[in-house]
C-alpha cells in the first residue's frame, strides 16, 4: 500500500492534465506526469503512488491495456486508478470498470468536481484499511486486508481495491441492506450525485463473477446485502 499521497498522471491525447495538475498542486498533493508509456509501470512499481489517473487514449495503446498490464504485474493493488475519457458511451465506462478502474470521468472534467473526487480518492486510498479494519471469518469467508484478497472455502480470490472495499462494507453487517447512496458515501466518500449507480452495479457484478452470485443479494430499487446463508 502507498505510504504517501502521490499522484501519477499518464498523459495521452486531448489531455486535460495541464489544467488538472494545477488543481492537484493546489490541494498540496505531489504528482508526476508521464507521457512515455515505457516509463509508467516501472514508475508505479518504484514509487507506489496512492493514485494513478490516466487518459483513456494513450500513444500506441489505451488505458484499458495498461490497466491489464498493471493487473498482471500485481501493481493494481497498491493504488486507485481513474480513467479520464472523451467518450461517454456506456460500454466504454463498463469496460474500464470491468478491467479494474476504480472510477471513470468524462472530459472535460469540471474543476470543482475534480477537486472533490481527488480528495475522496486519496482519502480512501490512505484510510481504506482503517475504515474497513475488521476480521470476518465465518462460513468459509475470510477477508485478508493486507493483500486485498478474499478467501472463499480456502480458494484465494484477488480483488480490485473498490471491490474489496465494497465487500468489506457489506460483510461488516451481514444481512443489512446497504443502499447505493450508503455505498457511495462509505466507500467513495462522495456526495451521492458524484458517483454513478452504474459504477456500483458494475463492481457488484464483478464481485459476483469472482466469489459467486449467492453471497450478495439484490434488493431491487434499494441496494445490496451480504448473506452467507444464501450459499447453502
Amino acid at each position: 500500500m502507498s505510504t504517501y499521497s502521490e499522484v501519477i498522471c499518464v498523459q495521452g491525447r486531448n489531455s486535460q492534465f495541464p489544467e488538472l495538475t494545477k488543481l492537484i498542486e493546489s490541494e498540496s498533493f505531489s504528482y508526476r506526469c508521464i507521457e512515455n508509456l515505457n516509463e509508467v509501470l516501472p514508475a508505479i512499481e518504484r514509487r507506489k503512488p496512492a493514485l494513478v489517473i490516466m487518459d483513456l487514449l494513450l500513444e500506441g495503446k489505451d488505458a484499458i491495456d495498461l490497466l491489464r498490464e498493471m493487473e498482471l504485474k500485481g501493481l493494481k493493488r497498491y493504488c486507485s486508478v481513474v480513467i479520464l475519457s472523451d467518450r461517454s458511451e456506456n460500454y466504454v465506462e463498463i469496460t474500464a470498470l470491468n478491467s479494474g478502474a476504480d472510477d471513470f470521468m468524462i472530459k472535460p472534467v469540471k474543476k470543482r468536481v475534480f477537486i472533490s473526487r481527488l480528495n475522496a480518492w486519496l482519502r480512501n486510498s490512505s484510510n481504506s484499511r482503517a475504515a474497513f479494519k475488521f476480521s470476518k471469518d465465518g462460513e468459509g469467508i475470510i477477508l485478508d486486508h493486507d493483500r486485498y484478497m478474499l478467501l472463499v472455502q480456502g480458494d484465494e480470490i484477488l480483488l480490485q481495491r473498490k471491490e474489496f472495499e465494497i465487500i468489506s462494507l457489506l460483510a461488516s453487517k451481514p444481512k443489512k441492506v446497504f443502499s447505493r447512496d450508503e455505498i457511495k458515501e462509505m466507500v467513495w466518500g462522495e456526495p451521492n450525485h458524484l458517483v454513478r449507480n452504474r459504477t456500483i452495479d458494475v463492481h457488484i457484478r464483478n464481485l459476483r463473477i469472482k466469489i459467486g452470485r449467492h453471497y450478495i443479494k439484490t434488493y431491487k430499487g434499494i441496494g445490496y446485502s451480504f448473506d452467507t446463508s444464501l450459499a447453502s
